[in-house]
């Protein structure tokens, strides 16, 4: 049984491209495993806050001596962090907004990489990402055409983050040209559907 988190962080809750896209992604995972689990997580429907000092604070001590306003503090970050680690799979629909990620996408990255639970030291100072086995499918729009240009500051993060803590796969499905007119924008988005559905099916 695959188990899934599915997140969405466009602002753009009618007529998302990113979010008709990772929702394919979803349908494809379960078209290949009826009994796929799917975890939903919209990122524009929570309160997202910023790392403040109590949360920076608090993600750098050990659990077993935490006290009760820093357990407080790092609620939502346990959450969203446990959402994370009992995925295998996580599939996220994430539009470029000003060369890179969204905000809330950004902010919901700060909350779930922590040491000991994503990511951990091991010897001479190296660190070790936790979340081995993990791919993650990320489904992009832009308005513009970034990608493997030095202005796309959003794919490389992706990869590297993820990465960082340990996943095995990161696969992009990019619908770019968004602002090019009308015809070029379906285009894109139905070639990045076809790619979608290749994928699964081999």
């Amino acid at each position: 049984m695959t188990s899934i988190l599915h997140i969405d962080c466009s602002a753009r809750t009618s007529g998302s491209v990113t979010r008709a896209l990772s929702g394919r992604v979803v349908e494809n995972l379960r078209t290949a495993d009826a009994s796929a689990t799917v975890t939903r997580r919209d990122l524009t429907t929570i309160d997202l806050p910023h790392v403040d000092g109590a949360v920076a604070e608090a993600l750098f001590i050990d659990d077993e001596t935490l006290d009760e306003q820093q357990k407080h503090a790092l609620t939502l970050s346990d959450l969203l962090t446990g959402e994370l680690l009992a995925a295998e799979t996580v599939v996220a629909g994430i539009p470029m907004y000003n060369f890179s990620v969204p905000s809330s996408f950004k902010a919901w990255i700060d909350l779930v990489v922590r040491p000991r639970k994503t990511f951990r030291k091991v010897a001479n100072g190296q660190l070790e990402g936790l979340c081995r086995g993990k791919r993650l499918f990320a489904c992009t729009a832009g308005h513009g055409q970034f990608n493997g240009t030095p202005l796309d500051h959003l794919r490389p993060y992706l990869e590297k983050v993820f990465g960082f803590i340990g996943f095995e796969e990161v696969v992009f499905f990019d619908a770019e040209r968004m602002a090019w007119g009308p015809q070029e924008k379906q285009r894109s988005i139905a070639a990045a559907s076809v790619a979608i559905d290749a994928h699964f099916a081999t």
